[in-house]
């Protein structure tokens, strides 16, 4: 049974393992965050800094005071940053998805942007601590920081930490009263932990979510490839990946129906190998599945394109050959039983000689029949094939059925019949 520190330790693991999966898109969506909010921070600056040149003079004395002078002077320089860094997050971004090398600037980018705000976050507190103790700017700064940036919590620890010391040091610089400055750095301490603890409780539920959209997309994908892998073996023979004897009488019937509403011959062959049973029995199954896959090769490319190959079962197999008249069908059969005795299978170690019957049918233009009558006369055709010595192929006639009238025929018998009546 796992220890508490073998759990721990496996759960460090996962975790770090889960962070470094997930910090190049959580970068990447920081970017177009902040491209995105760029132009409302960079109105607010733009208004902070009307609104104190506006209303920040001193009326008797006739001049800015130095307070409204600094801040001022902080929007500003947030303006430019806010532009810049907008500019750059805008064509990182875009870039960032094709190339590898852009992901590392989008990661200095990225940190670019939360310290550029830390140090405008620090400063305004400074600045403020000319007129009075207010650190309210301080703070909703360093929250939006926390809440817009998707950083691994040991960089949030590291990032916020030092902006803490950068705020120890600082806030001394215009706020001399020991109390005042004992509290204001327990209050910066005490915003920055709880912009850790945000930044943290947002880094793992954006990881979360985007594991489980990936486990999501993951399942989805391979539900597809089962669903592909279904339909394939619902048509088609899980051994030689031919037709099998379903889908064959399903394309059969369409190409008999299309047959008959533009007249053209058609023709099926059966295929049956000679003795098949001794290479199972002296060498194996497995061998002659081989075999089979061999023989169902051979066959799918020995015909054209629109002919259909399929295998009936065991070692038979059917091929349907449209717009095919009986000379150029029987030729097809002896073209393959030829083909069939100058290959040698191999079998384990030995090459073995391998023949079959072929059994040929078929309709001539303008003739209709069932697929069952077509299949029976061919069925027979091999049948024949085999008691007169294998290995040769054999034609027999289907029987016949009479063609469906023309629907404008059938419309004036039916004319005919309503007048009589």
């Amino acid at each position: 049974m796992p220890s508490y520190l073998d759990t721990a330790k496996h759960w460090r693991r996962r975790t770090r393992r889960q962070n470094k999966v997930v910090q190049a898109e959580a970068t990447l969506e920081t970017l177009r965050r902040f491209r995105n909010i760029s132009p409302l921070l960079l109105l607010i600056n733009v208004v902070y800094i009307l609104a104190f040149w506006l209303f920040g003079w001193d009326v008797e004395a006739g001049f800015l005071a130095p307070h409204t002078i600094a801040i001022i002077q902080i929007h500003s320089v947030m303006v430019l940053c806010n532009l810049a860094l907008g500019a750059l997050s805008h064509l990182i971004y875009r870039r960032a998805a094709l190339a590898a090398v852009y992901k590392i600037y989008a990661s200095l980018l990225q940190i670019l942007i939360c310290v550029s705000y830390l140090l405008f976050a620090i400063r305004l507190a400074v600045v403020d601590q000319m007129l009075a103790t207010d650190i309210t700017s301080f703070v909703l700064i360093c929250l939006l920081v926390s809440m817009l940036s998707l950083m691994t919590p040991s960089k949030n620890i590291v990032l916020f930490a030092l902006a803490y010391l950068l705020y120890f040091f600082s806030i001394a610089s215009y706020q001399e009263v020991p109390e005042i400055l004992f509290r204001l750095r327990g209050n910066g301490r005490n915003v920055l932990l709880m912009c850790t603890v945000v930044s943290i409780i947002v880094w793992r539920q954006y990881r979360e979510s985007i594991i489980l959209k990936r486990e999501i997309l993951h399942a989805h994908r391979a539900l597809a490839r089962k669903q592909i892998e279904l339909e394939f073996l619902a048509t088609h023979d899980p051994l030689t990946e031919l037709y099998n004897r379903r889908e064959f009488m399903r394309l059969a019937e369409m190409e008999l129906a299309r047959a008959r509403r533009f007249p053209s011959p058609t023709h099926i062959i059966i295929v049956d190998l000679d003795h098949f049973k001794s290479i199972n029995d002296n060498y194996g199954h497995p061998q002659g599945d081989v075999v089979l896959k061999k023989i169902a090769h051979l066959l799918n490319i020995s015909v054209r394109e629109t002919d259909v190959v399929a295998r009936l079962g065991g070692e038979e197999f059917i091929i349907f050959l449209p717009e095919t008249a009986q000379t150029d069908a029987c030729a097809v059969a002896e073209k393959l039983r030829k083909l069939i005795v100058l290959e040698n299978f191999q079998v384990g170690e030995k090459l073995v000689p391998l023949r079959a019957s072929f059994g040929v049918s078929g309709l001539q233009a303008g003739q209709s029949t069932t697929l069952d009558n077509l299949y029976l006369a061919a069925d027979q055709a091999l049948y024949q094939a085999k008691q007169t010595g294998r290995n040769r192929v054999n034609y027999a006639a289907p029987g016949l059925v009479a063609s469906p009238a023309p629907l404008s025929l059938r419309s004036k018998a039916g004319d005919t019949d309503d007048t009589t009546d």
